[in-house]
């Protein structure tokens, strides 16, 4: 008779742990994870419409001496042919100066002027 009782305290004392364990366990690591709502798919915008803030196109065009120089392309041309010129420069601030008396443009970098660097128009 002396082993019927020896098992079952041993399983009572197994039990007790186990349950001790479960009880710790946060009630939220033990509930089900659900998905995260899935978020609508983004809408293309319509075809731009101009408002207040969207500046309309424009460019800058000098025309002299029976020549045309559009103000963009020489900045970029100017900045190009600086940057070809002085790659040790670190370009922050450029100013471009036209002199259509001289065929050319002269070029200011960074508050330094450079008239080596003029671009001809």
């Amino acid at each position: 008779m002396a082993a019927p009782k020896t098992g079952t305290k041993k399983t009572t004392a197994k039990a007790a742990p186990k349950a001790a364990v479960a009880e710790t366990v946060p009630a939220a690591a033990s509930a089900p994870v659900e998905a995260a709502p899935k978020k609508p798919a983004a809408k293309k915008p319509a075809a731009k419409k101009e408002t207040a803030e969207t500046a309309p196109a424009a460019s800058v065009i000098f025309e002299y001496a029976d020549k045309k120089v559009v103000a963009n392309d020489l900045a970029a041309k100017a900045l190009e042919a600086f940057q070809a010129a002085h790659a040790d420069v670190k370009v922050q601030d450029m100013q471009i100066y036209v002199k259509a008396d001289d065929n050319c443009a002269y070029i200011v970098v960074n508050g330094t002027e450079y008239p080596e660097d003029k671009i001809l128009l």
